[in-house]
């Protein structure tokens, strides 16, 4: 992110902070900056133990004590385990940088105060928790945590190593966990915020017919499912069934087809012609009546999540209808409860049942947590990014629109990602032999430093591009005599000349998450630019071959790439 530029992210805490506390929260100061700063600070504490401390937003800001002589501690708050939560809170608006050691040092110190309890120290609003305090630590099951609120993205060792000390000091062998200090940056703010965000887990009950289970190394039950009960479960809840599977319904596919066919015609044989379902959940309990035979069994499942059978479900879920419920489609249900170990065991499970309709390496994005943040934290802001691959109601752009953008914009040298991007772009997501993980290249196009608003932002300017080259394309001719056609030169230069539009143009990064007219109009005008020198440094050299060899191999790309740079350097 360039410099001096305000994230998106702490853009949408702000706005989240204004809806929730500004007519709640006065901010004090000397003029309009400082009075928005301490009601950010203020309102940052009270938003923390709404999420962390289970406080109400009422309880939250009475617990703050900002004022003078608080020590360091903007907010006290005891909750009903017996846990006092001190709070100092610092709001950056850069969205980077740490806090000062002595603000730390500062807080450490009143932290240490408050568990002597020499109460006289503080001010008067922390006069009125009095009571409170003595009643919890007086239990013997007392805890304090002391957390540091920040909207940086850093915190040195210099200050967690006073954070430190004072546990060790505090902390004794008959209660060694009496005081724990905690740290929370702008990142985990965002990921609070994008909690709040997530619909509630689905939790339902479902009957098996024919069913048995597998204790270990994970609890499964397996048995037949009736088709009406999974066409309700899609109908109910959407396409959240289907959050921790790698795709989204693929559409009209020869797969998909077939089993609409058979849905239709041949109900009675879906049972033998379909792969299953494939459900992961964190407990699966058995309810009501039970049969020793095994027969039919109802069951409760929690967190529920189809990871392998999107498109089983979701076809039965359009073909299934009065006319062939009567005799109920049979479908191979498995359920297995993975608790905590959904990231490494549930990917491979994804991995290996995935297997209806072809999985390409593409697919495997859906696993990658960075993406499922981007997303969500577009979606913050109104913009629809797809990063699986099937349908979506609503979309701005895709996964593979992204990882093109992002190869004409990381530092190539050697253009190879350029030429890749336009050689064959599935190869952007080449994956390890025989692993879920991607490659080098993934990684590369989509680091975990890459913001949301970033990603966008990079997009949008590839897109503008785009359609500058169609423009070009449309208006160039064949001159009389000339043997390189320039419209099979635009045709094909577009990841090149996208990769030189990316150098040259200065405003990649901004606060704003669309592109403004001012900066459309300057990659547009940067776009035109570029393409003519393109065609006209193409035209100076003998290439031997057609445009389309040209620009897919990474040494003439480079080769034209220094010729244009040089242009553009002396003109």
């Amino acid at each position: 992110m360039a410099e001096g530029i305000k994230p998106h992210e702490l853009i949408q805490l702000c706005e989240l902070l204004d809806v929730r506390f500004g007519d709640k929260i006065v901010g004090t100061g000397t003029d309009a900056t400082a009075k928005q700063r301490n009601f950010y600070t203020k309102a940052l504490a009270a938003y923390f133990l709404t999420q962390e401390a289970g406080a109400s937003d009422d309880d939250a800001i009475q617990a703050s004590i900002d004022g003078g002589l608080d020590h360091g501690i903007d907010s006290v708050y005891v909750d009903s385990t017996q846990t006092v939560w001190l709070v100092q809170s610092k709001y950056k608006d850069s969205g980077a940088g740490e806090v000062e050691l002595a603000e730390v040092g500062k807080f450490v110190d009143g932290v240490k105060d408050l568990a002597k309890q020499k109460y006289e120290r503080f001010n008067e609003h922390l006069q009125t928790k009095i009571p409170a305090l003595n009643a919890v630590f007086d239990s013997g099951v007392a805890k304090v945590k002391a957390v540091l609120t920040y909207t940086g993205d850093a915190l040195g060792d210099d200050k967690r190593r006073v954070m430190s000390d004072l546990e060790e000091a505090l902390n004794q062998p008959a209660d060694p966990y009496f005081l724990s200090f905690l740290i929370r940056g702008l990142g985990s703010f965002h990921r609070m915020q994008l909690d709040e965000q997530l619909p509630a887990p689905i939790t339902a009950e479902i009957t098996l017919e024919n069913y048995g289970h597998i204790n270990e190394p994970y609890l499964c039950y397996f048995g037949s499912i009736t088709g009406t009960q999974l066409k309700t479960l899609k109908v109910e809840y959407g396409a959240k069934l289907f959050d921790a599977n790698i795709r989204h319904f693929q559409g009209d596919t020869v797969v998909n087809q077939d089993i609409s066919e058979t849905i239709k015609n041949n109900p009675e044989h879906f049972f033998y012609f379909n792969n299953g379902v494939t459900f992961i959940c964190d407990e699966i309990r058995p309810i009501g009546a039970r049969d020793d035979t095994r027969s039919v069994g109802k069951f409760r499942v929690e967190n529920l999540s189809v990871i392998n059978g999107a498109q089983t479900v979701t076809s039965l879920a359009i073909d299934l209808n009065e006319d062939n419920q009567e005799q109920d489609v049979k479908v191979l249900a498995t359920f297995i409860a993975l608790d905590a170990d959904l990231d490494e065991f549930g990917g491979k499970v994804t991995r290996y049942r995935n297997n209806q309709n072809a999985v390409s390496d593409i697919d495997f994005a859906a696993l990658d947590e960075n993406q499922i943040q981007w997303a969500q934290t577009l979606q913050q802001s109104g913009v629809n990014y797809r990063y699986k691959s099937g349908e979506m109601d609503q979309e701005d752009f895709d996964v593979m629109a992204a990882a093109k953008a992002l190869a004409c914009w990381v530092a190539d040298s050697d253009c190879k990602l350029v030429a890749l991007a336009k050689k064959d772009a599935k190869k952007l997501f080449s994956r390890l032999p025989g692993e879920e993980i991607h490659g080098a290249t993934y990684h590369v196009l989509f680091k975990d430093s890459l913001q949301a608003r970033q990603l966008w932002r990079i997009v949008q300017i590839f897109n503008e591009i785009r359609l500058v080259l169609r423009s070009e394309m449309q208006s160039a001719s064949l001159t009389s005599g000339e043997e390189i056609n320039p419209k099979e030169v635009i045709k094909h230069s577009a990841f090149l000349v996208a990769h030189i539009v990316f150098i040259k143009f200065q405003h990649i990064d901004s606060v704003e998450l669309r592109l403004s007219h001012n900066h459309v109009n300057q990659v547009r005008g940067l776009a035109v630019n570029v393409v003519q020198n393109v065609v006209s440094e193409y035209k100076r050299q003998q290439w031997g071959k057609s445009p389309s060899s040209v620009f897919n191999n990474s040494g003439d790309v480079k080769s034209l790439k220094n010729a244009v740079m040089a242009v553009l350097v002396n003109a």
